[in-house]
């Protein structure tokens, strides 16, 4: 089947181009935000040839794809305006949505909010960070100077994806929100403005203004969009079309700019700090176990969708300490895990597609992409799910007990462990790392074969 007729596949289960208020997608999920769930057939969705899974979080349904998810997503946009809120800046159909969300789980809404702010950013973090972990393998092993105009280039990626990412996230939230986009990442601008981040004994209208540097921080921004739709909404209801395009963009910025630099960026930028303070608490004090929990639930977190949740937390960590020591770690197990225990699977079964998958979805968590690998083999056959939280949860102890950290945001596995290179030059980290893949993965493995499949399974 190809994308485009996946992609009609999909809208047609979901009700139609008029059932859907937004359209994004992550590294393996096309995730649908809906008007009318009586529109959707669940069913029929788990059934489509190329969907490998369904999870629903209040109104936004994750259609778990794989690794493909991309081009499916770029097909499914083409059939109708997805993604963009509205148009002309209104608020419209999606604060029906958010008051209809506001009388439901509170933890599922902040989780959507996160991820419909976060997610559409990784690419761009997963650029930055992968490119850092590249310079410092290459200064490392091939003695690249920061002198020269290679390195600076190249550099420029990092400091570029870092520097300016509440322009990002600023644009993401404001989306979300269904207000313009454009508002919210002119409001990152503002923060990560030269003169704004850092500036010492600035004021507004006398009121001294907080000295911080916003740059690679996304509380501050996140903060200040949230006002910024109280603003923008009744500003955009009340002022007259005729003058609509002039005045709501000014006022609303008029509004939320010295708010959020006066009282809302000043305490996203101290939860932060404060945020990441107490995770390296956590790692420090409960270091082994914290790890190897976040290890053994790797799957869980994946398969509820929960665990972008923790994006939020693990950005705090990188930006306020450079490294995070505890929930990557920990995934970087999981992951690991996961394909073990489906490549394990793989050994157990007879019919050679069922074979091929097994493997093929085995090997991409290795890499890190798990979603193929837990809805196609884990949930189907049951025990290998109870064999990865085995693995995950043995992998982490040991990476919590040797304090493995990472110190570039990318998808942990295989292919990212040149994140796992310490800056300072020495190979410690890299070493336990690897060391943190192999048991999780034989751990997992061995497991599966020890425990096998459902009962009657022989496939």
């Amino acid at each position: 089947m190809s994308n485009r007729e996946l992609s009609k596949e999909i809208l047609s289960a979901f009700g139609g181009e008029g059932n859907i208020i937004n359209a994004t997608h992550c590294a393996t999920r096309l995730r649908l935000t809906i008007k009318n769930e009586d529109q959707v057939n669940e069913e029929t969705v788990k059934k489509i040839k190329g969907v490998l899974g369904l999870v629903k979080n209040e109104n936004e349904y994750q259609v778990i794809i794989g690794t493909s998810v991309n081009a499916v997503y770029l097909e499914f946009s083409k059939l109708g305006k997805f993604g963009s809120g509205d148009t002309d800046g209104r608020s419209g159909t999606g604060t029906v949505a958010l008051q209809k969300k506001e009388k439901k789980n509170y933890y599922l809404i902040a989780t959507d909010f996160i991820a419909g702010t976060v997610l559409p950013t990784l690419p761009i973090i997963v650029a930055g960070g992968m490119m850092s972990a590249v310079l410092v393998m290459c200064k490392t092993f091939f003695n690249l100077s920061t002198e020269t105009g290679t390195y600076t280039v190249l550099n420029s990626i990092y400091t570029a994806a870092f520097t300016f990412l509440p322009i990002f996230v600023g644009y993401n939230a404001a989306k979300k929100l269904t207000i313009n986009p454009m508002l919210g990442s002119l409001l990152g601008a503002v923060l990560v403005s030269p003169d704004i981040s850092g500036v010492e004994k600035l004021d507004f209208l006398g009121i001294p203004v907080t000295t911080a540097n916003y740059g690679s921080t996304i509380l501050p921004v996140i903060f200040g969009v949230l006002f910024m739709a109280l603003v923008y909404r009744p500003l955009d209801k009340y002022i007259p079309k005729e003058v609509k395009f002039f005045f709501v963009p000014l006022l609303t910025m008029l509004i939320t700019v010295p708010v959020t630099l006066v009282c809302l960026a000043p305490i996203g930028t101290w939860l932060g700090q404060w945020i990441g303070v107490g995770l390296i608490w956590l790692n420090e004090n409960l270091g082994w176990l914290s790890v190897g929990v976040i290890g053994a639930a790797s799957a869980v977190l994946v398969f509820t969708g929960t665990g972008t949740g923790l994006y939020a937390a693990i950005f705090l960590a990188f930006s306020e300490n450079g490294f995070e020591n505890f929930m990557m770690p920990g995934m970087l197990a999981g992951n690991l895990a996961i394909g073990g225990a489906a490549i394990a699977a793989m050994t157990l079964v007879k019919n050679k597609e069922t074979k091929a998958m097994a493997f093929s979805s085995g090997l991409t968590a290795v890499f890190g992409i798990t979603e193929p690998a837990i809805f196609g083999v884990l949930i189907p056959y049951q025990k290998p799910f109870i064999s990865a939280a085995i693995g995950g949860g043995i992998g982490g102890l040991f990476a919590g007990f040797t304090h493995v950290a990472e110190y570039a945001f990318v998808s942990p596995g295989v292919a990212s462990i040149v994140a796992f290179i310490n800056p300072d030059g020495t190979h410690t980290n890299l070493i336990m790392a690897i060391g943190t893949m192999l048991i999780a993965f034989l751990g997992a493995f061995i497991a599966t074969r020890i425990i096998g499949l459902k009962e009657g399974v022989t496939e």
